[in-house]
């Protein structure tokens, strides 16, 4: 009744919310590429990966972004952690997972095969965080730490929820809700239930994830960045967090090579909808080169993440390019305060929102412009080719940099020279053909049709062959378009021939520079024909997504009224089966009145006494299990409730602890100043005391000369006084000597 309840709920109130989030998502995706990527943040093991629309397998990189259409698969025995905003997902040996979905509102993932242990960190309103399997569809309702366990033999999903709660969709829009500490094995579509346990035990997968998620709680750049900010976590390892009197807290990283500059080690790649996207060979080279800024600091490099919100919006390079040589490309980080141009079309508030609401100028200077030791540059072969930047970056002298002039990035390269590139080695095991079935629980999900058993049991060597003729069945479809390509090319191959004919019958200088213009104007029919391609493409995109969303949007009505008829249905049913049972018991009670007589009257009291009693301990046993009901459900929102408030008292005792660092910090700057106010006062007494000293010193001096000259004066008049015989009378007319003796000056200490 419960579910019942909350289907209704979620149907009635929170879907309308949904169509519009999705639709509005879907406007803006056709605007503004995704604020939001996926990196691999650890592995331990091989795994590989296949980016959106390409088939070829090869080896997971660390630092290349993942998104929407991309997969990964993890080797036997190994082990992977993907970072999707915020959150974690952690996959088990031989595990699949593509990206269905992932933007700033929604992160939809498909698991096929394998383990994976996913933990929602945040959960916002409005957000969405779905994870989807051959039999039902997840989705994370609060934070909390999730497992899914996917058969693909049995096939069968295994849900357990270790903190946190979420429902469980099925193909028909069966929903099932689910709490911390329950686990529950699936075997179809329908949300059949094969197996139930509580509190099932931790295996050697949940005790690492567990200790990821500590390593995680423990970071100490998650207190200067967001956690949106992806590959944070790898800044602890490889760096130091300063204070700055002008950008405030920076990072600098350590053990950097001789000749280090920020987009030196690594290389570029096209990835779609960026463009040319900066891959750092570093461990840590994610967050520094797609968020925040770089600037030099006492001739050290480091990195200011500024205000980062805390919706970080991910770039693909936060570099600009100058142009003055055609022989290749050189560009310079971007300093703090300095805006950055995107080279793909976007809305304002989208360049707004990833330079931090700083202005773009057109006639911008930057600080970085005219410093070699920041510029980079390699040749176009190079550059178009992915090969790395370290190993043949070219120095830019400094008196080329004084005519250079911003350009835009390079433009997208040709497919002849993607073809060119040098695969990447592939893993040791390339995974299976698992089967391909999502079940929708929102209508952005998609569905596809599973494979057959027999298919599933084929090697994976076969499962390859038939989806590579799979594939070419369904490439068959534009072959008279292919046909028409190649005989306008066999066309232009036979007009070229004729040209070179002619050519060959005139003058030299006439024929090379005809062949110059001829190939002018190939180059720029060349040009034209792919610009065409390009818009056609485009065309039939939007056509294809503009059906894929009508078909949905079909399916869900479809859908909402099958669950209407079903509700209407059922409740008719109840009614008439109640009806019924009212009338058999009339008709019980009226025939059982006609047959029995007044002697069986006090056996018929018993009788109706023993019912009432069962009914009564029906009734008591109904209400005990409600009552259970009731208390399993309140201790479920008490441990949630208690989880919020470990999470909470945690932030406080982090912040305390910041608190606390500040104060003893402050402390220990007020002693240092009552110390040095101490000294100087100590100083100043010891200068006082020593002029004190001096100027006794001289007092002194000048009473012994006047002392000396008073005596000298006394010996002068008593040789010049007469010799009386009786001189008493005159003593006593005399006056009286005075009393001479040293001053003494009050020092500063009285």
């Amino acid at each position: 009744m419960n579910c019942a309840r909350l289907f209704h709920f979620l149907m009635v109130r929170l879907l309308p919310l949904l169509v519009l989030g999705l639709l509005s998502a879907r406007s803006m995706a056709q605007a503004d590429p995704p604020s939001r990527v996926a990196r691999l943040n650890h592995l331990e093991g091989a795994a590989v990966f296949a980016p959106a629309g390409d088939n070829e397998w090869i080896d997971a990189v660390l630092n290349r972004p993942l998104t929407r259409g991309d997969r990964v698969w993890t080797d036997k025995g190994s082990r992977a952690e993907l970072q999707v905003g915020s959150s974690a997902v952690r996959m088990d040996g031989q595990a699949h997972l593509e990206i269905l979905a992932l933007d700033d509102r929604s992160a939809q993932l498909s698991v096929t095969q394998g383990t994976v242990y996913v933990r929602v960190r945040s959960l916002p309103d409005g957000e969405n965080f779905e994870i989807d399997t051959p039999n039902l569809a997840y989705r994370a309702a609060y934070p909390g730490d999730y497992r899914i366990d996917v058969n693909a033999n049995t096939g069968t999903t295994r849900v357990t929820i270790h903190s946190g709660t979420g429902a469980v969709y099925g193909e028909d829009g069966q929903v099932l809700t689910l709490g911390g500490g329950q686990q529950i094995t699936f075997r179809s579509r329908d949300l059949s239930q094969m197996a139930a346990q509580e509190s099932p035990p931790q295996d050697n997968f949940d005790r690492w994830a567990a200790d990821r998620n500590r390593r995680e709680d423990q970071s100490v750049s998650a207190r200067y960045v967001p956690r949106e900010v992806v590959g944070y976590q790898q800044l602890d390892a490889h760096g130091q967090w300063m204070q700055d009197a002008t950008y405030g807290p920076v990072w600098f990283p350590q053990g950097l090579p001789a000749n280090w500059a920020p987009y030196r080690n690594g290389h570029w790649e096209w990835i779609s909808p960026w463009g040319w996207t900066w891959i750092d060979a570093a461990a840590w080279g994610f967050a520094p080169f797609h968020y925040g800024r770089w600037a030099m600091i006492d001739s050290r490099w480091a990195w200011v993440p500024g205000r980062i919100a805390l919706k970080p919006v991910y770039a693909p390079a936060l570099v600009a390019f100058i142009g003055g040589d055609r022989s290749g490309f050189a560009w310079f980080p971007l300093a703090p305060g300095e805006a950055w141009q995107p080279a793909y079309r976007a809305s304002a508030l989208y360049i707004s929102n990833v330079n931090g609401n700083l202005p773009v100028q057109a006639d911008a200077t930057y600080a970085h412009q005219r410093k070699p030791e920041a510029l980079t540059s390699i040749s176009t072969e190079d550059f178009h080719r992915g090969r790395p930047v370290g190993a043949g970056w070219l120095r830019v002298a400094a008196n080329t940099l004084t005519n250079a002039q911003i350009v835009p990035p390079p433009p997208m390269p040709e497919r002849s020279i993607v073809a060119q590139r040098k695969p990447a080695a592939v893993a040791r095991a390339l995974p299976p053909a698992p089967p391909k079935v999502q079940i929708a629980a929102a209508p952005a999900a998609r569905v596809q049709v599973p494979m057959s058993a027999q298919e599933q049991d084929r090697p994976p060597a076969k499962q390859a062959k038939a989806a590579k003729a799979a594939g070419s069945a369904i490439a068959a479809a534009p072959t008279v378009q292919a046909k028409s390509g190649a005989q306008a090319k066999s066309a232009e191959q036979a007009k070229s021939a004729a040209q070179i004919r002619r050519a060959e019958q005139k003058p030299a200088e006439e024929a090379r520079a005809e062949q110059a213009m001829a190939d002018e104007a190939k180059r720029d029919k060349l040009a034209r024909r792919a610009e065409q391609a390009r818009r056609e493409q485009f065309a039939r995109r939007a056509e294809q997504t503009k059906r894929e969303q009508l078909a949905k949007q079909a399916e869900q009505a479809r859908r909402d009224q099958q669950l209407a008829r079903q509700a209407e249905q059922a409740r008719r049913e109840q009614q008439l089966a109640k009806q019924a049972e009212q009338a058999r018991q009339a008709e019980l009670a009226k025939r059982e009145l006609a047959k029995r007589d007044q002697a069986r009257r006090e056996l018929l009291a018993r009788k109706a006494e023993q019912v009432k009693r069962e009914e009564q301990a029906k009734r008591e046993d109904l209400a005990k299990r409600e009552a259970v009901a009731r208390r399993d459900e309140q201790q479920r929102r008490e441990a949630h409730a208690r989880q919020v408030e470990q999470a909470r008292r945690a932030a406080d005792r982090e912040a305390q602890a910041l608190r606390e660092q500040r104060e003893q910090r402050e402390e220990l700057q007020a002693q240092r100043e009552a110390q040095e106010r101490e000294q100087a006062q100590q100083r100043e007494q010891a200068a006082q005391r020593a002029a004190w000293a001096r100027q006794q010193q001289a007092i002194s001096e000048q009473w012994r000369r006047d002392h000396r000259t008073w005596e000298q004066q006394q010996r002068e008049r008593a040789r010049q006084r007469p010799d009386l015989r009786d001189d008493r009378d005159d003593r006593r007319a005399r006056p009286p000597e005075p009393q001479r003796g040293i001053p003494i000056i009050a020092g500063p200490w009285s």
